[in-house]
């Protein structure tokens, strides 16, 4: 099976988002997904999803900020909670009036606080309810505390179109290994496929984030793979990565020296050397 291959966009490139579209579409993608920005408005998401029409790709999923995710667990006066909250609406709008299926939440932010609370949980109901009601399905995303995940589908996990969106390099630092796919994995909507060399210290903390592109860290491609399959998981392969690394970290350097395009065509051979191996699997 051929499935789609899609690239999120916003890879610390020397390119502006809206040209790194081209980019994708010279190196072979099918699809684009972008993050919308903290307080933004829909004029961006409309040239962009207008550009990749144009061009022939499709908008796999659109990623809400996840700035103040913390806030609607823990903010008891609501003040911050409520600047969040219009971010994830009005991504969700942007999902419903441009026709694209998913928007991605982080479950959380922060690494310090793992007590999901029933305030943060009733606060994604009517967001939940008011995605239901526009089309669109929401994927939350694993990151810093899979407690919140785990949280989220219990209390919301009968509803068809509150999904998982797997990120690997997460996987890998945030959840300190463990498998979020067989936690998860019935639930899963949306990839972000990356890599980078595991928790580099006893702290999780977000410079061993650092999103390489896939076989550059330490990640077991085959049993990626394998775990996927298992899933039954036949949607688009989306892989989110940086060019740059973090503050001070040097993984991110073996691409110093590609133009964006020689990068972008090498993130399109290693999805298709994934997609490759997870065809293989029986």
């Amino acid at each position: 099976m051929n499935r789609k291959l899609c690239l999120s966009l916003g890879m610390q490139l020397d390119a502006s988002i809206k040209e790194q579209l081209a980019l994708l579409k010279n190196a072979g993608f099918d699809a684009f997904a972008f993050d919308r920005e903290k307080h933004g408005t829909s004029e961006l998401t409309e040239e962009l999803i207008k550009e990749g029409a144009r061009l022939g790709l499709a908008c796999e999923y659109i990623h809400a900020p996840f700035y103040g995710m913390d806030d609607i667990f823990h903010d008891e006066k609501g003040e911050l909670a409520e600047i969040m909250l219009k971010d994830i609406y009005g991504t969700i709008d942007d999902c419903c009036n441009y026709g694209v299926r998913y928007a991605v939440l982080h479950a959380i932010i922060g690494m310090d606080n793992h007590n999901p609370t029933k305030l943060g949980l009733d606060r994604l109901q009517p967001v939940i309810d008011y995605a239901v009601n526009k089309g669109v399905s929401l994927a939350f995303e694993n990151t810093e505390g899979e407690e919140y995940l785990s949280a989220i589908f219990e209390r919301f996990g009968d509803i068809p179109d509150v999904g998982f969106c797997f990120d690997s390099g997460h996987e890998m630092c945030y959840n300190r290994s463990q498998d979020m796919l067989a936690r998860f994995g019935e639930r899963l909507a949306v990839t972000h496929l990356n890599d980078n060399v595991g928790m580099t210290g006893d702290e999780l903390t977000f410079y061993d984030d650092s999103h390489l592109l896939p076989f550059d860290g330490i990640a077991d491609w085959h049993r990626v793979a394998e775990r996927i399959k298992k899933c039954r998981y036949n949607g688009t392969l989306s892989f989110e990565v940086i060019s740059k690394g973090r503050p001070e970290r040097t993984e991110n350097d073996i691409y110093k020296n590609l133009t964006p395009q020689e990068y972008v065509n090498l993130a399109y051979e290693r999805a298709v050397k994934f997609r490759d191996i997870l065809n293989s699997i029986a």
